[in-house]
């Protein structure tokens, strides 16, 4: 048998706690973005988080005792690719949805990678999706909807309208970029090289937007030059926000199936309320309580369903 990485917690515990503090990172990062507003763009944004997330992984590398002479080239490079184009896409998304709804809302609605991964673990990397997995994927995506449903009224706008569009297609290609994150994990895929993927292909897209904004995009509206020492601690918190997360992402997948390490990512719904009410959003109504008791039941059941399943085939 595996000798457990802690005394008290088997592999897959720790899993779910590397997944569950991703999950709060992502969550920290998004209230993040929308404390910054309008006075950056979305591309300025994600320039500076990822140059940010650059050093971070490159400085934890050397500290590390790492070398990139002893690097080597990347294993699966087009998956590498590929989990970086989603994650762009999927963030570039996100952070627009978060300027048209309110933050909770905004994560709420991005929870719905879970099926995106579980569904494409199935069909590209062979994983089981077995039927308790997809009931509690169903269940959890009708508790994201309760908790959603007290914006229902503002969604009636176009900007909110978009920003559901938006949000739920962030979910979809950041369900393909966890997928991606699995397969690089099972693979053995180099650490550094995963970290580097998002911010690798962020860094050429968003550049142009970040060094020359136009004066009409810059900081809302004004010039660059009105930015002052507090906006840039908030690119330097978005940034170190997005690398806990993805850190965390990366070793949690390397232990979970993608269908069970996303799923838990649902816990960030319960951060995202409580950050979006110290930014200034209602208190969460009886809704968001039922709805978040729906998404732990559905993670619980189908944990111990799955449990089950193994311990019959083994």
């Amino acid at each position: 048998p595996q000798e457990k990485p802690l005394s008290q917690w088997s592999g897959r515990a720790l899993g779910y706690g590397y997944m569950v503090v991703s999950t709060t990172c992502f969550t920290g990062m998004a209230a993040v973005s929308k404390v910054i507003g309008r006075r950056a763009t979305t591309e300025e944004k994600l320039f500076w988080r990822s140059l940010v997330s650059v050093w971070l992984a490159l400085g934890a590398h050397l500290l590390a005792g790492g070398r990139f002479t002893g690097l080597g080239r990347p294993r699966r490079p087009l998956v590498l690719l590929m989990r970086g184009l989603c994650g762009h896409l999927a963030l570039l998304a996100y952070l627009e949805s978060i300027e048209r709804l309110p933050l909770a809302v905004a994560v709420f609605l991005g929870k719905v990678h879970p099926l995106a991964a579980a569904v494409l673990s199935w069909l590209f990397l062979g994983e089981p999706l077995r039927a308790s997995r997809v009931a509690a994927i169903a269940a959890s995506l009708g508790g994201v909807a309760l908790i959603a449903r007290p914006a229902a009224g503002v969604a009636s706008t176009s900007a909110s309208g978009l920003g559901t569009a938006l949000a739920l297609l962030a979910g979809v290609l950041s369900g393909a970029a966890y997928c991606c994150v699995r397969a690089l994990g099972r693979s053995e895929e180099a650490e550094l090289w995963t970290l580097l993927s998002l911010p690798l292909v962020s860094l050429p897209f968003c550049a142009r937007a970040a060094l020359l904004p136009a004066p009409s995009a810059a900081a809302g509206g004004g010039q660059a030059a009105d930015r002052g020492a507090e906006l840039w601690l908030w690119f330097l918190a978005l940034g170190l926000a997005t690398q806990g997360g993805q850190i965390f992402l990366a070793r949690g997948l390397r232990i979970l199936p993608a269908a069970s390490g996303t799923q838990t990512m649902y816990f960030g719904t319960v951060s995202g309320v409580f950050l979006g009410v110290l930014l200034g959003d209602g208190w969460p109504s009886w809704q968001f309580w039922i709805g978040g008791g729906i998404i732990l039941a559905a993670l619980h059941l189908a944990e111990r369903a799955d449990a089950n399943a193994r311990e019959k085939e083994s």
